[in-house]
């Protein structure tokens, strides 16, 4: 696995050089839980080589996939600024930051070199390959110390934990499903989906929204790793969790008989003309301004867009899982309640102890009570579950999710397009697309990701 840390390091640093000596910016749409674009931005500083005491404070790098915190993740850069304001003199967190893209690519370059950021945000497809390549501090330790912490993450951790040990900890809690319009429902004279409304029902329900005038689902799938967040639900109840590792194990195929009939129910969406007419050529942002405008009744994301749909649909708003499957064998009470990708600690943070002691301080925080309640002001799901800290009654999105929460349902221990090898996501990603465009029939699209697969073994 090191070896293929290495290789993508060698992938990552071409493609900067090619970018570099085209006089390419390097820009990129942005992660989708930042809410906005991303201007491309090299690392700050260096990693383990730069930290170091300031005015008598011990300085730790935060390595973070948006190249303005404060603007992108304030969540996260409030989180930040607390955490030094209480320990001001003693331990100060600076951000290393760049778009999600260039900081990948810093990542890998930096993880070969020994120059890692303390504390970095990865990329959750590529999260093992870090942990096998021996770059991860093994935070078994931290959680064994900070019983109320493990506690508090209530199995969440179990994610990104492998045989090199507990090699990181979810950056937040991704809660990811359909948002819908209540008014536009009303409008239409349709109902609003419930936990028991079926497939069936569903292409029911698109087609009299259809018939109103508005877009039934708003997707863009030019930036498809943003759009793929209700889909995720359609893979866990055609058994995705119970089947990927025999297929990772090459034990079975990604064209077997569940996932292909869940992607011929992605086909039957097209076919009912659920999304706009320009999806191919519209990225994420796009569909939600379709949404935003109420030029669109329904839209997959997360929580992370939660203040913005405050803003605009305000009391209207609804949530919904998705459809259940009268055809698929797996249990359909599932709920999209999983840990967003890892944030990980270098492993040379062990060669210095008052480092460490200063970066278990700072996960401490971040896990702890005060950093989980601005993490509900911001309307973020923390990766923690503490009774002091909850929604407002204003925050109307956040409370339609911890609604649909309250059925009490299973949730997978990971997202499924996060339980498979970077090659294979991205071929993932391209199969469930072209289907919903009409490039590949079903099967097609999934012996495209079974190549994929083969060839990243």
């Amino acid at each position: 696995m090191k070896k293929r840390l290495l290789s993508a390091l060698v992938i990552g640093t071409m493609a900067l050089g090619m970018l570099t000596g085209c006089g390419g910016s390097g820009d990129t749409a942005d992660d989708a839980q930042t809410g906005d674009d991303a201007q491309t931005g090299d690392s700050a500083q260096e990693g383990d080589d730069a930290q170091g005491e300031t005015g008598g404070e011990t300085v730790i790098k935060f390595g973070i996939h948006v190249a303005n915190p404060a603007e992108q993740e304030a969540v996260t850069n409030n989180i930040v600024e607390a955490f030094n304001e209480a320990n001001a003199g003693k331990y100060k967190v600076e951000f290393e930051a760049a778009d999600t893209e260039t900081h990948s690519k810093n990542m890998k370059l930096k993880a070969e070199d020994g120059t890692l950021p303390q504390v970095f945000w990865i990329e959750g497809s590529e999260a093992s390959e870090y942990s096998e390549a021996g770059v991860l501090l093994d935070l078994t330790e931290f959680l064994d110390e900070n019983a109320d912490i493990k506690t508090a993450l209530g199995g969440m951790e179990a994610a990104f934990l492998d045989d090199n040990g507990q090699y990181g900890l979810p950056y937040q809690c991704n809660v990811q499903g359909i948002f819908y319009n209540k008014q536009i429902f009303d409008d239409a004279g349709v109902d609003y989906p419930t936990d028991d409304t079926t497939y069936e029902d569903f292409i029911a329900m698109i087609g009299k929204l259809k018939e109103s005038g508005v877009t039934p689902l708003a997707i863009g799938s030019k930036n498809s790793a943003f759009a793929m967040w209700e889909f995720n639900e359609f893979l866990a109840r055609y058994g995705w969790e119970g089947s990927i590792d025999k297929i990772l194990a090459g034990e079975d195929k990604f064209n077997n008989a569940q996932l292909l009939a869940c992607f011929e129910k992605m086909q039957g969406l097209k076919d009912a003309q659920a999304f706009p007419e320009n999806m191919a050529t519209i990225e994420y942002f796009d569909a939600k301004q379709l949404f935003n405008e109420g030029k669109a009744a329904m839209f997959g994301t997360g929580q992370w867009d939660c203040a913005e749909f405050d803003e605009n649909i305000g009391d209207k708003i609804g949530f919904w899982w998705g459809p259940k499957f009268t055809d698929a064998d797996a249990s359909q009470e599932i709920a999209m309640k999983v840990p967003s990708a890892p944030i990980g600690v270098s492993a040379k943070v062990a060669e210095d102890e008052n480092l460490k002691a200063g970066v278990y301080e700072f996960l401490k925080f971040y896990y702890g009570e005060e950093a989980a309640k601005i993490s509900y002001e911001g309307s973020i799901f923390p990766a923690t579950n503490y009774e002091g800290a909850a929604a407002s009654e204003s925050q109307y999105s956040m409370n339609a999710m911890i609604e649909a929460l309250g059925s009490g349902w299973a949730s997978p221990k990971a997202a499924p397009d996060l339980t498979v090898p970077s090659a294979v996501q991205e071929a993932l990603y391209d199969g469930i697309f072209g289907v919903l465009q009409g490039t590949y029939q079903p099967s097609e699209a999934l012996d495209k990701i079974d190549a994929a697969l083969a060839n990243s073994l």
